[in-house]
C-alpha cells in the first residue's frame, strides 16, 4: 500500500482591482486614464504585478511648452502582507509614459514587474501615478495612489 501525500491547496493564482479612472484637466482636450493592477502567482516560483493601462485625449507632440505633461510616471509594485508589520514592497518599476501619452492620441499597454518567491503570505499589487502637467505652474502634483488589487496566497 503506497501513502499519497498531497501538497497545500491555494485558492486562488491572481486577482485584479478592477479600473481606475481620472481625467486630467490638460491643454488642449483633457486627458482619460484608467488603470487595473493585477497580481498573477506563476508555477515558475514568482508573483508578477501588472498595471494594465489605457488612455484617450492624449497629445500631438512632446516639445516642452506644447505638450500634455512633463512628467507621467506609472510605478506597480509587487507587495507581500505580512500579518504584523503589514504590506511590504518586494520589487517595484516605474514605468515612464510621459512621451507616449504626449504623441499618442490613444493608446493601452502594460507596466510589469515580477519577483521570484516561494508561495508564503499573501500577495498583491498595487501602484502610483505620478505626474505633472504641462503648463499649469504648479509642478509635481500629489500623486495618484492607486488601489491594489485583492489579495493572493
Amino acid at each position: 500500500m503506497s501513502a499519497l501525500t498531497v501538497g497545500p491547496a491555494y485558492a486562488v493564482d491572481s486577482a485584479c482591482s478592477g479600473y481606475q479612472d481620472k481625467t486630467f484637466s490638460t491643454p488642449g482636450s483633457d486627458v482619460h486614464v484608467a488603470i487595473n493592477l493585477c497580481i498573477e502567482h506563476y508555477s515558475e516560483g514568482g508573483y508578477m504585478a501588472t498595471a494594465y493601462y489605457t488612455w484617450s485625449g492624449g497629445g500631438g507632440t512632446d516639445l516642452d511648452d506644447n505638450r500634455k505633461f512633463d512628467q507621467f510616471d506609472l510605478q506597480v509594485r509587487v507587495e507581500q502582507h505580512d500579518p504584523d508589520d503589514g504590506d511590504i514592497v518586494k520589487a517595484s518599476r516605474v514605468c515612464d509614459l510621459r512621451y507616449d501619452i504626449n504623441t499618442t492620441s490613444v493608446w493601452n499597454g502594460t507596466c510589469q514587474k515580477w519577483y521570484s518567491h516561494s508561495r508564503a503570505l499573501t500577495w498583491s499589487a498595487d501602484g502610483t501615478v505620478t505626474y505633472d502637467i504641462d503648463r499649469d505652474g504648479k509642478g509635481t502634483l500629489p500623486a495618484w495612489n492607486l488601489g491594489g488589487s485583492s489579495r493572493i496566497d
